[in-house]
């Protein structure tokens, strides 16, 4: 995965994780401001785009995290 792409998928999953209050808020902060320095480097990109370009990426990193990562031996 793209390390940037990575970056924002992470910061997304610590926002989701934190769910409210001022920790969230503060972790909000900081993602918004990855996308925006983000869409600052790549001006052709449309933040719409962008947006759903995370998610689509935090959902394969989450079913990815999810699977075993070999497969068990047999017996």
């Amino acid at each position: 995965m793209n390390p940037e792409l990575e970056a924002l998928v992470l910061a997304l999953e610590a926002v989701l994780q934190a769910k409210n209050g001022e920790e969230a808020k503060r972790l909000d902060a900081i993602y918004e401001s990855r996308l925006d320095d983000l869409l600052a480097r790549h001006p052709g990109l449309l933040r719409e785009k962008l947006i759903r370009a995370v998610d689509f990426a935090h959902g394969n990193w989450l079913r990815a995290k999810r699977q075993p990562p070999t497969l068990p031996p047999t017996a």
